[in-house]
C-alpha cells in the first residue's frame, strides 16, 4: 500500500467517492481509508473546497489549552528549529481537534490562512489530514498528495503523531505540514522523539506529593531521556499512570498497567527495597533487566512547578490582552479575582487607566448611569454638567467587569452593543460617544449554566470569553500551606503554634484566601505576645467547619463585635472613605456597609 504512486491514489480516491469500491491492495482497516469513510458520510467529495474562512469553526482557547501550549514550547521551538527551513508549518492540536499552538513563516500565510491557533480542524470540513487522523486513530500518520481526501490539499504533506497522557488517553497531535509536498524522511521519527519528551513533561506536570516515578530503560545512558520508561506510583506501590515507553518495554497494555502493584511486573516485594539515591537493576518477571532509579518530587518541587504554570497562564493572558481579547477569570469567591485582574494591569502597563466596577455591589437602577455616565438633567438628581460613565473612563485603558454574572439582562444587551461597536450613548444622551479598551471580566458564577437558565446572554458570553483563566479554590491548591505561611509573614507572624497550622489544615476555607486573610489579620490584631496562639475562626472555637457551612454564616456574637470594631478602626482611619476600607481589609464595599449599619 505504501508503495502505490500518486496517480494510483487518486484513481482509487476518486473511484471510491463515485462506487465505494477499493482495490485489495488497499487495506480496509487502513486509518487513511476510515478517514475517507469519515468525510464521505459527512457529504464531502474530493471536489469540495475550503471558500470562505466563515466556514471553518474558531474556538478560543481555554485555560487548559494555555497550559498544554505552555509545556509545549520547548518542543515546538526544537522542531521548528530543526525543519523551520524547509519551509513548513509546525502545529499543536488538542484533543478536540483544535489549534492551539503553531510555527510558521510569515511568507506562507497565504498558503496557512485556513490554519491558525483557535481553528477547529474539522474532519466534516477538512476532510482527512494527518493530525485529525493521528488523534482518532491514535497512531502517527503520514498523508501526501492524494491521500488526502480533498483535491485542495493535493499540493500538501503532513506528518503527525498522538500525544498521550499517562492514563492512555490521547490529548492532541504534533503535526508538520508543507504546502509544496516536501516530506523529508526524518519528519515521523522526530516528531515521535519531541512527543515522547512532551508526555513525559505532562505527567510530571501532574505528580502529587504522595506519588513517585520509577524510571526504567534497557541502557542506563536512557535513564531520564526521552526513550525512558516512566511508571508513576502511589504510596503503597500501586500503579497510577505510565508512559507509552514503559508499555513497550513490558509489552502491556495501559489497562492491564493501571491499579496493578508494581511487584505484579518486577521481582520486588515492596516500594521499599526500590527506595536508593542513584540508579539500580530490577528484572521484570519475564526475566528482562533494567536499569532504573527512583524519584520522588518534593513539595518545594511541586510549589515551583504551580508558580511556573500560573506565570505562563499570566502571560498567555497578558498576550491575549494585547492583542485585544478579551480575558475572563472565573473561580470561587476570594480566590484572587481581583488581584489577577490587577497583575494583568500592572504588567500591561500601570500607567494606563484601568477602571473596575462590582456589577453585583451597585444596584440596578444605578448601574447603568455608573456605567454609562448621563447627560445633565437625565433623571431627578443628575448633575447639570452630567457625568462621564466607567466606560468612557476607561478608554484607551482596562475596564474591569467584576462579578459579570450579576449583570441584569437590559445591560446585557447594551455592554454587548459596546463591544461590538465601540461607542455608546449616556442616559439621556443623544450623541454617540467612542471608547476603546480593553476587556477584563471576572465571576464566581457558572455562567453557560445562568446560559441555560435564560439569564445571561450566550451571544455576550462569547464575546467576553475570548481567553478564559480559572483559579482553584484555595482547598485544592497544592501550594495552600505556603500560601498561608507567606500570608501570616506578610502580617509579621514570623512564629505560630501547631494549633494554629492544624486550625489551618481542618478549615473548609469556604471564602478562599479573602477570608484566610481578613482571618489572619483579625488573630494578629488579637493575639498577645510573639507567638501567633490561635486562629480567630468563625463557627466554633477549634476552627472545624463543615462543608456546607459558610464563612458568611457567623454566629459568634464576640467574633462579630471583633470584625465590626476592626472595620470601624480603619474606617476611622482612612476618614470615613469606604472605597480605601474596603481595599485595606480586602473585603467589597458592601460588607463595609453592612457592618456600618449593623
Amino acid at each position: 500500500m505504501d508503495g502505490l504512486s500518486e496517480f494510483s491514489w487518486q484513481n482509487i480516491k476518486y473511484n471510491f467517492y463515485t462506487t465505494g469500491v477499493l482495490p485489495e491492495i488497499v487495506e480496509r482497516d487502513s486509518p487513511i481509508l476510515q478517514a475517507w469513510e469519515r468525510s464521505k458520510k459527512a457529504g464531502l467529495s474530493p471536489f469540495s473546497k475550503l471558500t470562505s474562512l466563515h466556514d471553518f469553526p474558531v474556538d478560543h482557547l481555554s485555560c487548559e489549552d494555555v497550559r498544554f501550549a505552555a509545556l509545549a514550547e520547548v518542543v515546538l521551538n526544537d522542531i521548528w528549529q530543526l525543519f523551520g527551513q524547509q519551509d513548513v508549518s509546525v502545529f499543536l492540536i488538542n484533543q478536540q481537534l483544535k489549534i492551539i499552538a503553531e510555527r510558521h513563516n510569515p511568507d506562507l500565510d497565504e498558503q496557512y490562512h485556513f490554519l491558525r491557533t483557535g481553528r477547529v480542524i474539522d474532519p466534516s470540513i477538512f476532510g482527512a489530514i494527518a493530525p485529525t487522523c493521528s488523534v482518532l486513530s491514535k497512531q502517527p500518520m503520514i498523508m501526501t498528495g492524494h491521500q488526502h481526501y480533498l483535491d485542495e490539499f493535493a499540493n500538501y504533506s503532513c506528518a503527525s503523531v498522538p500525544i498521550f497522557n499517562g492514563a492512555g488517553a490521547v490529548l492532541g497531535a504534533l503535526d508538520i505540514t508543507s504546502p509544496q509536498g516536501l516530506l523529508a524522511s526524518n519528519w515521523l521519527r522526530h516528531l515521535l522523539y519531541q512527543s515522547y519528551i512532551l508526555e513525559n513533561k505532562l505527567i510530571l506536570a501532574e505528580l502529587k506529593p504522595n506519588q513517585r516515578v520509577l524510571y526504567f530503560q534497557h541502557s542506563k545512558d536512557l535513564i531520564e531521556n526521552a526513550y525512558t520508561g516512566m511508571i508513576v506510583l502511589d504510596n503503597y506501590g500501586q500503579v497510577v499512570k505510565a508512559n507509552q515507553m514503559a508499555l513497550k518495554l513490558l509489552n502491556c497494555s495501559i489497562e492491564l498497567l493501571l491499579g496493578r502493584g508494581i511487584y505484579d511486573f518486577f521481582l520486588t516485594k515492596t516500594l521499599s527495597q526500590l527506595e536508593t539515591t542513584g540508579s539500580f537493576f530490577i528484572q521484570s518477571h519475564d526475566h528482562a533487566f533494567f536499569y532504573a532509579k527512583l524519584y520522588a518530587l518534593h513539595r518545594a518541587e511541586i510549589r515551583q512547578t504551580k508558580q511556573i504554570a500560573m506565570q505562563q497562564v499570566l502571560d498567555q493572558a497578558l498576550r491575549a490582552l494585547k492583542a485585544d481579547i478579551p480575558v475572563l477569570i472565573t473561580g470561587e469567591t476570594g480566590t484572587g479575582k481581583d488581584h489577577f485582574a490587577q497583575q494583568l494591569h500592572q504588567k500591561l502597563d500601570a500607567d494606563l487607566p484601568f477602571i473596575s466596577i462590582n456589577c453585583g455591589a451597585i444596584p440596578d437602577h444605578l448601574l447603568e448611569a455608573e456605567l454609562f455616565g448621563y447627560e445633565g438633567g437625565a433623571f431627578t438628581g443628575a448633575k447639570k454638567q452630567g457625568e462621564k460613565g466607567l466606560i468612557e473612563l476607561a478608554d484607551q485603558g482596562i475596564l474591569f467587569l467584576d462579578e459579570i454574572g450579576d449583570l441584569p439582562l437590559h445591560l446585557q444587551v447594551k455592554i454587548l452593543r459596546v463591544l461590538q461597536d465601540q461607542r455608546f450613548y449616556r442616559v439621556g444622551g443623544r450623541k454617540p460617544i467612542k471608547s476603546a479598551f480593553k476587556l477584563l471580566c471576572a465571576t464566581h458564577q457558572d455562567l453557560k449554566m445562568k446560559i441555560e437558565q435564560q439569564t445571561f446572554r450566550s451571544d455576550l458570553y462569547y464575546r467576553i470569553c475570548g481567553f478564559q483563566v480559572h483559579l482553584e479554590p484555595l482547598r485544592l491548591r497544592q501550594d495552600k500551606q505556603a500560601i498561608f505561611h507567606r500570608i501570616l509573614h506578610q502580617f509579621g507572624i514570623s512564629q505560630w503554634s501547631a494549633q494554629v497550622e492544624q486550625q489551618f489544615q481542618t478549615y473548609t476555607w469556604a471564602g478562599n484566601i479573602r477570608e484566610l486573610i481578613h482571618i489572619v489579620r483579625l488573630s494578629a490584631a488579637f493575639n498577645e505576645g510573639d507567638v501567633l496562639t490561635q486562629l480567630y475562626l468563625p463557627e466554633s472555637s477549634d476552627g472545624v467547619q463543615t462543608a456546607n457551612q459558610s464563612m458568611l454564616a457567623v454566629e459568634n456574637p464576640n467574633l462579630n463585635a471583633m470584625t465590626k470594631q476592626m472595620v470601624m478602626q480603619v474606617l476611622d482611619e482612612e476618614n470615613g472613605n469606604i472605597a480605601r476600607t474596603a481595599k485595606r481589609l480586602n473585603i467589597s464595599r458592601t460588607t463595609v456597609y453592612k457592618y456600618i449599619s449593623s
